[in-house]
């Protein structure tokens, strides 16, 4: 299998320009209160009619300045004490083998080619590649299971 290339989309702004001063968007999830705007290029904007109909949408981003790949992880923040080390893929470490983010967020506000986001935990200056829309039945399953080390933490 040959080498998969991706043309961003668009790109992040935001005030973080250090992804170490974003640690905090890992403790609080869907509660992080960050606003940021994510630029679409112009040649894709026609591609984001309708989506001002959504309150939540995926951001699938590359993780651009993610410095180093860990097969092995510490799956949480390092202010959370105790958790067991996983493999990254049991964990939503930046760490990994395709610098991939996916994060959830609130769509605040749609204008012209930029949208208005609170909740993603993405720095300045980084390539989006996908938005896709929150849909509650294809994407929030009714039983989910989570690892017990998860649940002391953000259940």
């Amino acid at each position: 299998m040959g080498e998969i290339n991706f043309k961003p989309i668009g790109y992040v702004k935001s005030r973080f320009k250090d992804p170490e001063d974003l640690t905090f968007a890992c403790e609080k999830g869907l509660l992080t209160k960050t606003e940021s705007e994510i630029v679409i290029n112009k040649e894709y904007a026609e591609g984001m009619a309708g989506l001002s109909s959504f309150s939540h949408i995926w951001i699938i981003y590359h993780i651009n300045e993610a410095n180093r790949t860990e097969m092995k992880t510490y799956p949480g923040p390092t202010t959370i004490k105790g958790l067991p080390v996983v493999g990254v893929f049991a964990s939503r470490s930046q760490y990994r083998p395709n610098k991939i983010g996916l994060r959830l967020v609130k769509l605040a506000e749609l204008k012209g080619n930029a949208l208005k986001v609170i909740g993603l935990d993405a720095i300045d200056k980084t390539p989006v590649l996908d938005v896709k829309p929150f849909i509650p039945h294809f994407d929030k399953p009714k039983k989910a299971k989570v690892a017990e080390w998860y649940k002391g933490w953000y259940v």
